[in-house]
């Protein structure tokens, strides 16, 4: 698979009155199997960065290189539909045939494998919308297994979970990275950021990609959020 470039890249938002949002020009490479975590303080322009590279934005300037199809995941609540869980997952298939809305019995016998990975076949049957968070989120990354989508680009993924749903849905996108996906999610979630491969940052005039050592040093910290982090982003020891 190729990789994900972006060419002097800018992200924004045109309005008809003021000078709308921009963000600085980005040249960024992201390879196959790459998990790279899009931090930045609320505002900043993550989820108008992640639907510039999905394609539901124009960018302003620049130019996006995308290896394959594009798989979008919105943040935890976006999505609500009575759909069991499985039905769900299963319309990640329907974007491969333009012409025909139904689902077919592949179409559902690869959903049902999808969350069999994730541990969660038991929520098949049950309706999305009455399952929690978690739950959905894990749905919802079981559905972008069946998408034949060379980029997963995921906003937010890890917000309004507890630690069991945070750690599994983590896990979950490993997976997809592990299955030669590249994989861009948003998050304040440090610890995950510090995990990733690498770390785009959008601060309030720069953007840059990094390895997490780097971008996650608190002199970094201290320029994106305005914060002392006292200890490192994953382990909480001491930083020297």
């Amino acid at each position: 698979m190729k990789a994900l470039v972006l060419h002097d890249l800018v992200a924004g938002r045109r309005v008809r009155r003021g000078a709308g949002f921009r963000l600085p020009p980005l040249s960024a490479s992201f390879g196959p199997g790459e998990v790279v975590a899009l931090i930045g303080p609320n505002g900043a322009g993550k989820t108008t960065l992640l639907k510039t590279v999905a394609g539901l934005l124009p960018p302003l300037a620049g130019q996006i290189d995308r290896p394959g199809p594009v798989a979008w995941l919105p943040p935890p609540g976006a999505v609500s539909a009575g759909f069991s869980a499985l039905h769900l997952a299963a319309l990640g298939r329907a974007v491969r045939r333009r012409w025909s809305p139904g689902l077919t019995p592949d179409d559902v016998d690869a959903a049902r494998a999808a969350l069999a990975r994730l541990d969660i076949s038991d929520l098949a049957d049950r309706p999305f919308d009455r399952l929690s968070s978690g739950q959905q989120q894990l749905v919802l990354i079981a559905r972008l297994f069946v998408q034949d989508a060379a980029v997963c680009l995921l906003d937010e993924p890890l917000a309004l979970l507890d630690p069991a749903h945070a750690q599994a849905v983590e896990a979950a996108i490993r997976a997809l990275a592990a299955e030669g996906r590249i994989v861009l999610a948003s998050t304040h979630h440090l610890p995950f950021a510090a995990r990733a491969d690498r770390v785009l940052a959008i601060g309030p005039d720069w953007i840059e990609a990094a390895a997490p050592a780097h971008a996650l040093g608190p002199d970094r910290i201290r320029a994106l959020f305005g914060v002392e982090t006292p200890g490192c982003p994953c382990c909480g020891q001491a930083l020297s």
